[in-house]
């Protein structure tokens, strides 16, 4: 798994240095802009950077995912070898493509004939990103249930609820529930330093069970 890394170290490159500078901002205040204008913007600062830590869990967990679901196509695995898990995300997925009121019953009747058929038949099974269940509110809860679904095994420390307040401040800013210079405003240089650790540490590992997962086809079912 070499995509999942470049993304992580990638993401990870920029919120250090962002983190770096917004340190130098805050030590420096006297040089920067007008004190009032430099509290504004470092206040936005510190939203966006938000914004950046929910960019890196994102990207990096469905980067992990994605490439779990290639090897699983690059292994031509058909329905009956690979784990319950896998198979119940796959059959649930088609099943939801089948049920739609809007259907006619001859597109109905062709569609469970085609899932009839991949299965009789072994046809490799293609997994898209559209099963894996990220939906831009990721927080380690989540991230966990998605590990659990497809049986991904992980050891995490408690991140401390560090990624679910990630997760509300992005989508308040996202949805314009709050500006990007009040969001952050309560939080000190020091408490976005914690976040920031807490939440990479956290991503980091719930990645290292990822990799086990992808290396040891743990997605096979046992001979």
């Amino acid at each position: 798994m070499i995509a999942i890394y470049n993304v992580l170290d990638d993401r990870k490159g920029e919120i250090e240095f962002y983190y770096s500078v917004m340190e130098d901002i805050d030590r420096d205040s006297d040089n920067m802009l007008h004190t009032a204008d430099k509290q504004r913007f470092f206040r936005i600062m510190k939203s966006n950077f938000l914004l950046m830590l929910y960019n890196l869990v994102e990207a990096t967990f469905t980067t992990g995912m994605l490439e779990i679901y290639d090897q699983v196509k690059a292994d031509g695995c058909p329905y009956a070898n690979v784990i319950d898990e896998i198979q119940n995300i796959w059959r649930d997925y088609k099943v939801k493509e089948v049920h739609k009121p809007d259907s006619k019953l001859s597109t109905y009747t062709n569609r469970v004939q085609n899932i009839v058929l991949d299965i009789t038949q072994n046809t490799p099974l293609i997994l898209s990103k559209s099963m894996i269940g990220v939906d831009g509110n990721l927080n380690a809860e989540k991230i966990k249930k998605i590990c659990d679904k497809h049986k991904i095994r992980y050891r995490v420390v408690d991140d401390q609820l560090a990624l679910e307040k990630v997760r509300k401040k992005r989508n308040a800013l996202a949805h314009g529930d709050e500006s990007f210079s009040r969001c952050a405003r309560d939080l000190t240089i020091s408490d976005l330093g914690i976040i920031k650790d807490t939440v990479i540490r956290f991503i980091s590992e719930i990645v290292e069970g990822m990799e086990k997962y992808c290396n040891e086809k743990q997605y096979l079912r046992a001979q």
